[in-house]
């Protein structure tokens, strides 16, 4: 039965917002190098989101070949973001010295001297340069948070891979787009078969050339070395592009590259639905993993592994169960775990409703004032009060701040499991026969659904429904999903009296 595709689609909103017509900082700078005993240029560009009075801190990524790599790897990076693939990040280029005229780039990247190029076997030197004198800069200067990745195409690739295996505490992600790995009879291939076991953990690697020179670059031993090297905690991928040149291939690789490195980041987090509750015996209800990646999942509240059930296996659950969903990422650090409770119990029983008790709405009572959580209704005294029907809507209250209280009865007409949806911005509560079900309180940047399944007796339920709004952003509205349906629906008002 795949009913989770379909599952609570309408209580999910999705907001698009066009980021391309903002624009990031760019900042053209130089740094002078006692270690290189030279001025270098680079450009820093800051994410839009910057704020210098922001507590947010940000990922640095540095490029090699800055004059070449700057535009299309921030141009891919900023689009990844629009799509929520990756963060904001501070992006470093760093740009190649040129004395007289010639490039010395060769001399920064190549580890080993060789008699051609000459100026070869500087690579420890501009390793230092990095991590002594500009990882400091930056990290002086700007909000970074200590997660720093490497990027390097050609000899620039090379230089990411001499990196991350002679000095891996530098940087946490290395990029290489086909790389260079022939250089002086494969060097850096017989530097990774000593060195790749002792890395220490936590690292990503991702190497990506072009199928036409796999062989040529050596990119298919490397590939080999990792394979029966790489220690199980390094994250490292070897991917080949057909139909590019040794250039062209940048652009799939960086996007593919920041992709594999983020794999996990994501602005709206994973969220089952219902968030726990209790079901009847030998019943059983849908669940709805939002936003679920490359979950997994267990049913006994241990912590799900790379090996446990793929959540795309879990259709429905019954009660009594521990569910526990995780979703894993490549480098651990947008790993998400939530751990719901399923108990079983005996259907809530109904109460007898007043009888001058109508039909088409709950009664509510409206409260002005400034709220940072659920006020003590008890103690105030409402401005208005009314019946909250088909008309009713909480915007016509006004734009101030405001609380609002609903009371009533909920008309029940079948047994069964009901799962409730409470999504509000800013906090809310839902009582049924004087019982908290659903808490939603709290100042919130955005509406957030919270749900809940309770067994109802046929018959009439007392319901009450607490919520405020803070400043900007009214968003309310509760819902609930029947026994054997797969689709949450407003409850009518028919079924609401007051």
């Amino acid at each position: 039965m795949k009913m989770k595709s379909i599952l609570f689609l309408n209580i999910i909103c999705i907001c698009f917002q066009n980021a391309f017509a903002q624009e990031a900082q760019t900042i053209n700078d130089t740094i002078y190098s006692e270690v290189l005993n030279e001025e270098r240029e680079i450009t820093i560009k800051l994410p839009v989101s910057y704020d210098q009075e922001s507590n947010e801190k940000y990922d640095v990524i540095y490029l090699t070949d800055g004059e070449w790599n700057e535009y299309p790897f921030s141009f891919i990076y900023k689009f990844a973001q629009d799509e929520s693939y990756v963060p904001p990040a501070i992006i470093v280029s760093v740009k190649n010295k040129y004395i007289d005229g010639a490039n010395q780039r060769d001399r920064d990247f190549l580890p080993v001297k060789v008699p051609q190029p000459a100026i070869s076997g500087g690579a420890d030197n501009f390793l230092d340069f990095l991590e002594q004198e500009l990882m400091p800069y930056i990290n002086t200067n700007y909000k970074t948070n200590g997660h720093n990745s490497l990027y390097g195409h050609s000899y620039g690739g090379l230089f990411t891979a001499y990196a991350l295996l002679t000095r891996p505490a530098v940087f946490d992600y290395y990029y290489a787009t086909d790389p260079a790995f022939w250089f002086n009879d494969e060097y850096i291939i017989q530097l990774a078969g000593e060195k790749l076991e002792s890395l220490p953990p936590g690292k990503v690697f991702w190497v990506a050339g072009i199928t036409e020179s796999h062989k040529g670059m050596k990119i298919d031993k490397m590939d080999s070395v990792l394979q029966a090297k790489a220690p199980e905690n390094l994250h490292w991928k070897v991917v080949t592009y057909p139909n590019e040149k040794h250039n062209s291939v940048r652009l799939k690789a960086m996007y593919d590259g920041i992709k594999y490195v983020y794999s996990g980041y994501t602005t709206s987090p994973m969220m089952i639905h219902p968030m726990g509750g209790t079901l009847m015996p030998d019943s059983a209800i849908g669940i709805f993993i939002q936003n679920q990646g490359n979950a997994r999942y267990t049913l006994d509240g241990s912590t799900p592994t790379s090996e446990s059930m793929g959540i795309r296996s879990l259709d429905e659950i019954k009660g009594p169960v521990q569910l526990s969903v995780k979703s894993f990422s490549t480098s651990g650090r947008y790993d998400h775990l939530i751990s719901e409770e399923f108990k079983t119990g005996e259907a809530v029983k109904s109460v007898k409703k007043t009888r001058k008790a109508e039909a088409g709405g709950l009664r509510y009572s409206f409260y002005k004032g400034s709220f940072e959580k659920i006020p003590d209704f008890d103690d105030m005294k409402p401005e208005q009060k009314g019946i909250a029907n088909d008309t009713f809507r909480i915007s016509k209250l006004g734009d101030t701040d405001l609380a609002c209280l609903f009371e009533g009865y909920l008309e029940i007409d079948q047994t069964g499991n009901y799962i409730f949806f409470l999504r509000s911005d800013d906090g809310s509560r839902l009582y049924i026969n004087e019982q908290l079900i659903i808490n939603n309180d709290g100042i919130k940047t955005q509406p957030e659904p919270k749900s809940y399944v309770v067994p109802l007796e046929v018959g009439f339920h007392q319901i009450r429904i607490e919520y405020f709004q803070y400043k900007d952003g009214k968003d309310f509205s509760l819902r609930y999903v029947k026994p054997n349906r797969y689709q949450s629906e407003r409850i009518p008002n028919s079924k609401l009296y007051h």
